[in-house]
């Protein structure tokens, strides 16, 4: 069994860049395929395809959650010989039609050969009817069953079953960023989407205790674990920023409509002194426009005030629907749409046009910048992924 790996951005790189691009795609593939418990699987590229072998046909499932993989096709080796290619292609088709079916053969021939791609799909297709005593029959528009086949230069690859991947660039291939990890159904996605672009994403949880619960905490934890399964690398790590003094400062504002943008904007602090502190270079977010009172134009523009670097929102054109369709593919909706111990310092008519010097000046009073500081510094990991 051979697993046949195709990508598409990489292919469109310079040489070098996608030289780099597939060395770390194939080393993301072994490590994701020994975490799945085959350690020995070998994975080599060549001519535009990576190629998996010493792996059960299942473990194309655990190929196409790698970023960057397009599609996974667990397939049958054969030579380039005509005939062997044909035979291969009715043995297929005896494993997984039935009678009543209709069928389609769809051949790629790469490099120089005695045959086109043609010539494999007329022949092929009188022999599947054949052998099957003409109980089958061609479908060429809707066919119940594709049988695909791949020639290239030293051998031929013959599958009926693919599996759709994950699509992207390679884990970390585009740099380093922190990301604002609540554990809600937003935040999981976005971080999982930039991930999905060659982020290495430092997820980072603002703890508000007191003002949040336990399972609060606990569903965190279980989000984090959901969006780990995807990421090629060991001891993958949630960050804690210890947010309860900030909560209990911004508490005493005179304003207390301002308490979500206050609370925001200081998460996004936190977030940029961690960053500077380890060398990252963006934050991630799971806002989305006009979601909630923080997500409006006004406010999203003094979200943006507080800090210096670039701020990342691929969420910010979805609505809650779309998300929660990402999540679902993702595999973090059933945890993060659980009810938990909501934030209990949310005022009942929160502003939803903030202004830059209003807020200013009632966190200068507050202090909240030095608190942010200190809370950037108290910063520890509150669980980890060995992979």
């Amino acid at each position: 069994m051979t697993i046949l790996v195709s990508y598409s951005e990489i292919a469109l790189k310079g040489r070098y860049v996608r030289n780099q691009l597939e060395r770390q795609l194939v080393g993301h593939i072994k490590h994701q395929l020994r975490r799945a418990g085959y350690p020995d699987a070998e994975v080599t590229r060549r001519f535009g395809r990576v190629y998996v072998e010493g792996v059960p046909g299942e473990a194309a499932g655990v190929v196409a959650k790698v970023f960057g993989v397009v599609h996974a096709m667990p397939s049958t080796e054969t030579t380039t010989d005509f005939d062997s290619v044909i035979e291969a292609i009715v043995e297929e088709s005896s494993r997984v039609m039935s009678d009543g079916e209709g069928f389609a053969v769809r051949p790629r021939v790469v490099g120089s050969h005695p045959y086109g791609s043609r010539e494999v799909a007329v022949e092929a297709g009188s022999q599947v009817l054949e052998a099957h005593e003409f109980r089958v029959h061609v479908n060429l528009d809707e066919p119940d069953v594709t049988l695909y086949a791949e020639v290239r230069d030293k051998a031929a690859y013959v599958y009926s079953s693919i599996v759709p991947g994950v699509k992207g660039l390679p884990y970390g291939s585009q740099g380093r960023a922190v990301s604002l990890f609540s554990g809600g159904i937003d935040s999981p996605v976005a971080a999982w989407m930039m991930m999905k672009r060659g982020l290495d994403v430092h997820p980072l949880f603002m703890d508000q205790r007191p003002y949040v619960g336990p399972s609060y905490i606990e569903r965190v934890r279980q989000s984090f674990r959901a969006v780990a399964g995807y990421v090629p690398i060991n001891g993958f790590k949630l960050f804690s920023a210890p947010m309860g003094p900030v909560m209990e400062r911004i508490l005493e504002s005179p304003e207390p409509r301002y308490t979500c943008i206050m609370c925001k904007r200081s998460m996004y602090r936190i977030a940029e002194a961690y960053a500077w502190d380890n060398g990252l270079k963006a934050i991630v977010t799971g806002e989305s426009l006009g979601q909630v009172a923080s997500q409006t134009m006004a406010n999203l523009f003094v979200l943006d005030n507080v800090v210096s670097i670039p701020v990342m929102r691929p969420l910010i054109g979805l609505d809650k629907v779309e998300i929660e369709d990402i999540a679902r593919t993702v595999g973090t909706y059933d945890i993060t749409a659980r009810k938990v111990e909501g934030c209990t310092a949310v005022p009942s008519n929160p502003a939803t046009r903030s202004k830059i010097e209003v807020i200013s000046r009632l966190e200068e009073g507050l202090g909240l910048p030095d608190l942010c500081r200190e809370a950037a510094d108290a910063v520890t990991v509150l669980d980890t992924v060995q992979q």
